[in-house]
């Protein structure tokens, strides 16, 4: 079945003789529109493509939404070719048309949640932070379908972030910028620490950049609220992602500054990160974007044999965690965490927290020892130390 509906789009009309006689149209068609699917939206979490289809009378009609227009496309061309006709159109290709031209959004909370669903009791599917950019794709009731710059999918409270159209975005990129560099912190109404707050601040949020006065910095939101940050806490953007190096050391460092952080899934900030939050945001914060979830972060980096004895990882490598594929059953990864070499790693199970695999180890973590499954390396030129 795989990519049957590409053949039959480039052989036309006689390649329908060629397939089983037995099946009628209708499930030809619907198996093609889910081979189309798994083409144009293989992981759900990053991609659109919801389509259905029924007969009206004469008519064939297909509806639903995609976020591509070649998707689109690509199904009403399914649709001509095997039902001979010319398909009623109700595909919504997003951004939605009610948008305009605001199809973007820049965060202006310090951690924004977005969630499986619209309505503050949904699972918080991720988290996005202070000047990050989203895709917007729907509106719905008081939330706003997104893509977060890693491509995941989900709702945010329109609170959230500042609506802006292509020219907005452009307007961001290109302004002076600064970064806070510092755990946590509050944006005041004037410089000084007495000041009533204008909003609070986690390490990476990003703000637009003004002047320096007698130690504080004016910085101004997406939105326009403007206000002052120590001038300790922030740094240039640009000088910020230039010093970046992904090093082992820089990431265990990172790493070791959320210990004691809270579990929370969902979440990829200071204020709480689930096991591959916490991975995102660690090598982010060095450079390195990760994908969102454990079993997206496995296809990052490259395949490592870690030996019998862990003797193959090197400092910086990825653990994955799961069942591994056996007795016919696919692999599958639920956890991830961060190497920290002699068997050691850090990971948010509860907490952010250390471990190891050794047997001899206070922080032995036996449950994780059998079910680990494989390891990523995800650092160019690592190296093993020399024992």
């Amino acid at each position: 079945m795989a990519r049957r509906w590409l053949w039959l789009l480039l052989c036309g009309p006689s390649a329908l003789a060629q397939v089983a006689p037995n099946d009628s149209v209708g499930s030809l068609f619907h198996a093609a529109l889910q081979d189309a699917r798994r083409h144009f939206a293989p992981d759900r979490r990053i991609a659109v493509f919801d389509l259905t289809w029924s007969r009206t009378n004469a008519s064939v009609v297909v509806r639903g939404e995609v976020d591509r227009q070649d998707a689109k496309d690509s199904a009403l061309a399914l649709a001509r070719l095997y039902f001979q006709s010319e398909p009623v159109d109700s595909i919504i290709a997003l951004p939605h048309a009610s948008l305009g031209e605001k199809t973007y959004g820049i965060v202006v909370l310090s951690a924004g949640n977005v969630r499986s669903k619209p309505g503050e009791p949904e699972e918080l599917a991720t988290q996005v932070t202070m000047g990050q950019v989203v895709r917007v794709l729907k509106k719905g009731p008081g939330y706003y379908y997104v893509q977060s710059h890693d491509g995941y999918l989900g709702w945010l409270d329109g609170d959230a972030f500042h609506q802006v159209d292509r020219a907005g975005v452009d307007d961001w990129a290109s302004a002076k910028k600064c970064i806070l560099t510092t755990y946590f912190e509050v944006v005041r109404e004037r410089p000084t620490s007495s000041s009533d707050p204008v909003c609070d601040a986690i390490i990476g949020n990003i703000f637009r950049a003004g002047p320096r006065k007698r130690g504080w910095t004016e910085v101004t939101l997406a939105d326009g609220r403007r206000g002052y940050l120590p001038s300790t806490s922030v740094q240039d953007h640009e000088t910020w992602k230039q010093t970046r190096h992904l090093t082992a050391p820089n990431v265990e460092r990172t790493a070791r500054m959320f210990i004691g952080v809270p579990y929370l899934w969902g979440g990829t900030s200071s204020k709480g990160m689930d096991c591959s939050g916490f991975t995102k945001t660690v090598f982010r914060l060095n450079g390195l974007e990760l994908n969102r979830d454990a079993s997206q972060q496995v296809l990052n980096g490259q395949d490592i044999d870690s030996g019998p004895e862990f003797q193959n990882l090197a400092k910086g490598d990825l653990l994955f965690f799961g069942r591994k594929a056996e007795n016919g059953r696919p692999e599958r990864i639920t956890h991830v965490a961060i190497y920290l070499g002699e068997r050691r790693f850090i990971h948010s199970s509860g907490r952010i927290r250390l471990a190891s695999f050794d047997p001899a180890s206070p922080e032995y973590d036996e449950f994780n020892l059998k079910r680990f499954v494989r390891a990523r390396r995800v650092i160019p030129g690592t190296t093993i130390p020399e024992r």
